[in-house]
């Protein structure tokens, strides 16, 4: 019930809430009075001040109201009623009020226009009120002052509030955008983590395989070397991922060695395909490749973009492609665009087309990073084969 209460008093009381219903109580209960008086006494036995008090307070009470959606159409009933039925002391109490009310309610109107419009012709009633209420035209000395104040005091107030307010929204927006950029960071994270572990890993998992069913000894201890060097690599990566999100540095990894060939983190697209390649024919694979040089001109984050999917398809063909089979791949500048072409054999049990292979994220993430940079992702399946092409404009 409180939290309720809390929410309507804070729609209803805010901006120019605050000034309408208090002023609508205010005005409804003079206006009550006057009519209780009409009706006790009757037409005939009720003073002309009560007759036009009731009359004043329920229309001023209905353009009070009209304020609460349309102020410049509220301001000009006011103004209107003034011109009417104020033209001496006789509702003197009423008279301030409203003036104080209307004048504050005139001061939340976002259109400068309507605001000196509103003024001017406030200023034109006072002066034709100082020619026609004779001797009561010293009521100006109070009235002047009041409509002033209630009117600058009330546009101050707004204004701090309209500042407030614009203070809280761009709060609110900063909130936003911090949210999406950690929401972005943490699927960059996730996307690279799985570009590095499920590569490594597969890799292990297949050269455990091959060690496990080697038929001689120096086979098993080829498969064993290869699992020793990615498990370094592997462990190398993770401890760099680790030291980005630790803002003191203390995974920092200070060992100073290398491994045999570039880590993961070492992200230059030339070195990749040769990295790639490589674990390609550990794993058994009849390998081609082809690199353009001019590769080494995109800029660093282009060139790491393309590692990555070129990390993720290897994963991709140890896991998916034909056993032994052939496997091609290509880092060509074409025109304005830096192509990536992998191609590999597939089993003969996957359908022609439409096949993708088990794990979705890879491919999804591969083509995230291409659409960052304004490339192109493809996969489709040809003559028996899965062919992969990303490309970054050059």
């Amino acid at each position: 019930m409180s939290l309720w209460l809390n929410g309507f008093l804070g729609k209803h009381l805010s901006g120019r809430g605050i000034i309408v219903w208090p002023g609508l109580a205010i005005l409804i209960g003079i206006t009550a009075s006057e009519f209780a008086t009409l009706l006790i006494s009757g037409i005939e036995n009720t003073p002309e001040r009560s007759i036009r008090g009731a009359v004043v307070g329920l229309l001023l009470s209905i353009a009070l109201a009209v304020g609460l959606r349309w102020i410049a159409t509220s301001l000009g009933m006011y103004l209107a009623i003034l011109f009417f039925f104020f033209w001496d002391a006789g509702l003197v109490l009423t008279l301030i009020f409203s003036i104080v009310t209307f004048s504050a309610l005139a001061a939340t109107e976002l259109s400068p226009l309507v605001r000196y419009w509103y003024l001017g012709i406030l200023a034109v009633w006072m002066g034709q009120y100082g020619v026609r209420a004779g001797e009561d035209a010293i009521l100006l000395v109070v009235i002047i002052p009041v409509a002033g104040l209630s009117f600058f005091l009330a546009r101050i107030i707004f204004n701090l509030r309209e500042r407030n307010l614009s203070a809280i929204r761009l709060m609110e927006e900063s909130r936003e955008q911090n949210r999406v950029a950690i929401e972005l960071e943490r699927k960059n994270i996730a996307r690279d983590l799985h570009d590095i572990v499920a590569h490594d890993i597969t890799v292990v998992a297949m050269q455990s395989k091959a060690a496990k069913f080697a038929n001689s000894g120096q086979a098993a201890m080829d498969a064993i070397d290869i699992i020793a060097k990615l498990s370094t690599e592997t462990l190398h990566d993770l401890r760099l991922m680790l030291n980005v999100l630790r803002t003191d540095g203390t995974m920092s990894d200070s060992s100073g060695g290398s491994a045999d060939k570039p880590a993961a983190t070492t992200v230059y697209a030339v070195q990749g395909l040769q990295i790639f390649s490589q674990r390609l024919k550990d794993s058994g694979f009849s390998v081609t490749s082809h690199t353009d040089e001019k590769i080494s001109e995109l800029p660093r984050s282009a060139q790491t973009a393309l590692y990555r999917v070129m990390q993720e398809a290897t994963t991709n063909i140890i896991k998916h492609g034909k056993r032994e089979g052939s496997c091609d791949l290509r880092l060509e500048i074409s025109g304005s665009n830096a192509i990536l072409e992998m191609t590999n054999q597939i089993p003969k049990s996957k359908p022609k087309k439409g096949d993708q292979p088990v794990g979705g994220i890879g491919l999804i993430g591969m083509r995230d990073r291409m659409n960052a940079f304004g490339g192109r992702f493809n996969t489709e399946v040809v003559d028996g084969q899965w062919v992969l092409t990303a490309s970054i404009p050059f």
